[in-house]
Parts: structure tokens; sequence; C-alpha cells
């Protein structure tokens, strides 16, 4: 090259490779807009987080609801044309036709029920600040939770002492939840840009979580299963809570099926999820989903479902 024959001394030196590391910031314009709010991830996906002793009870109970039964046929589910049971190849024979039943029995019943809630309204200084923050954030690359529909997913545990890249989210962070449950104790904070779909379990945790969702976006709502016992049937009904989180914060349980809806919108959609995986304060699944108690302390929506039990 022409470097060389300036400088013959360069024809010395070893070879390189110069190596970027992408470095995400929320100014991008790259960011996929979601243009139409309020869809859901298909009904196989909902159930694919479910173990296979939790599928056999909800056969079990619709099938008492319904009185009816479904054999579980081996049916060839690849070639199925209902996108509800796209995805099936990965899954195990006995597995898939125990999913088989339960969507079959699903689609008779109709509609999943849903239970509207709205979280407890964050005030303004703390939302802000937030905000502020996270839009500025410099993202790690790549993600923490790699198999979860997110932009940017990032976890924070709060076994750290000294912080000198996510130091002020921290404090924010600190900020929020002295103002919602000062004596709520978390080993961490899931940090996520444009999370959406994605049912999952956190099945690690041991506590209930605090669900926050901050930007300029409308829909994006989180979506949590609940359960309640139906005295009539002589068996447990599911239903899903659908939960305003938006500049709100919830106590919700993780260790049900929880997904977020698709939102639109000019922005980007922010969430904090306040979560605790040690065995310190241990408490038990919140059978709800969701824990009405906390949100009917305030001035949210009171009359949102009627079988509210304290949690």
């Amino acid at each position: 090259s022409e470097a060389i024959k300036k400088d013959p001394q360069l024809e010395l030196l070893p070879p390189f490779a110069l190596k970027v590391r992408p470095v995400e910031n929320s100014d991008s314009n790259s960011t996929p807009r979601i243009r139409k709010s309020g869809i859901d991830p298909p009904l196989v996906d909902q159930l694919k987080p479910l173990t296979t002793d939790e599928l056999k009870k909800r056969i079990g109970d619709m099938e008492i609801s319904l009185d009816t039964t479904v054999d579980a046929v081996d049916t060839n589910l690849e070639n199925e044309e209902h996108s509800d049971y796209q995805g099936f190849t990965s899954l195990t024979l006995t597995r898939q036709q125990y999913l088989h039943q339960a969507l079959v029995l699903y689609n008779r019943i109709g509609l999943r029920k849903e239970v509207a809630c709205k979280g407890r309204l964050v005030p303004e200084s703390i939302t802000q600040a937030l905000l502020d923050i996270l839009t500025s954030l410099r993202w790690q690359v790549p993600n923490d939770r790699k198999h979860l529909s997110a932009e940017r997913y990032l976890v924070l545990p709060t076994n750290i002492t000294t912080d000198r890249f996510y130091g002020n989210l921290r404090k924010a962070c600190k900020d929020l939840m002295q103002w919602t449950d000062p004596s709520y104790f978390y080993s961490g904070i899931a940090v996520t840009k444009n999370f959406v779909s994605s049912p999952h379990i956190d099945d690690l945790d041991q506590s209930y979580q605090y669900a926050i969702s901050l930007g300029d976006f409308k829909g994006g709502e989180l979506c949590v299963e609940g359960k309640k016992y139906n005295e009539e049937n002589d068996a447990f009904e599911d239903y899903v809570n659908v939960i305003e989180t938006r500049n709100r914060i919830a106590r919700v349980d993780g260790r049900h099926v929880h997904w977020v809806r698709t939102w639109e919108g000019s922005g980007d959609r922010y969430s904090l999820i306040f979560y605790d995986t040690t065995d310190r304060f241990q408490t038990p699944i919140i059978e709800e989903g969701v824990c009405f108690d906390y949100l009917l302390n305030t001035e949210t929506d009171k009359g949102s479902t009627t079988f509210i039990n304290p949690c």
C-alpha cells in the first residue's frame, strides 16, 4: 500500500483487525415501531411456559366445566393451518398431545376471560427522573436474556455496592421503591427497552414482583395469568389480568405466565421489574396473579373485578 511504500517498517508489524463493539443508545433511529396496540401472542405461546402437570390440571378443570372430554389424539400439528398450532415441532410427542388437548378445550370455551386493572399512579417527579435516565442510557450488548423479545434487556443485581455505569439509575429505582414499598426486598431489577410478547414464567422468583413501564406509547399492557376456584363447577378457572402500568406500578406474581401486549406510538416503551430470587422473604404465590389489595388501596378502578382476596 501507499503507507508501506512511504514507511517500509510498517511491513514488519503484525496484522491486526479493528473490532468495534456496538453500544446502544436510546437516540437511535433504528428502533422498530409497533403500529397496532392490544395484540396478544398466539394462545399456544401463552400455554408453552406451563409445566406438563399444570397443563393436565387445566385440561381436567376445563373438561369438568364443559362436561366433555378430549382425547389426546396423535395429530400432525405441524400441518395445521391455525396460527395457534405454530411451533409444535420442537416439542415432545406427549407434551404435544397435552397442548393439543388444551387448545381444543380453550377454543370450545371461547375468548379467555380478562380482568382490567391499573397500577398505582406514581408521582411525576419520580417517573420523569427515571425516564430521563432511561432515554439516555448506554445499554450493554448483548441482552441478558436473549430468548425474550426485547430490543434491550439489562439486569441490575442489588448486591453491587459501586456501579459507575448505572449508579444514577439505581438511585432513581431506589427512590421509586421507597415510595412504593420501603419494606420490599428485591435482589435484582430487570430493565427493558421495547419488550413485547414473550410469554414466560420467572420460576426462580421467591416472592411477588413490582412492575412499571415508562415512555410515550399507547397500549403495552402487562398481562399476567390468574386463577380462581369456581364452586359451582368444583374446578379452577384461569383468566388474564390486563394491567395498565404506564407511569403506574403494580404488585404482580411472575411465577404465573405473563407477557406484554403490543403498543403503538412515537416513543419507546421502557419497563422496570423489581424481583427477589433469594430465600430471605419467601411468599406464597398470589393465585390471582395480581395483588388487588395493593391496587384497591389507591384511587384506581375499584370495580374492575369481583373476586378479590388480600395478598
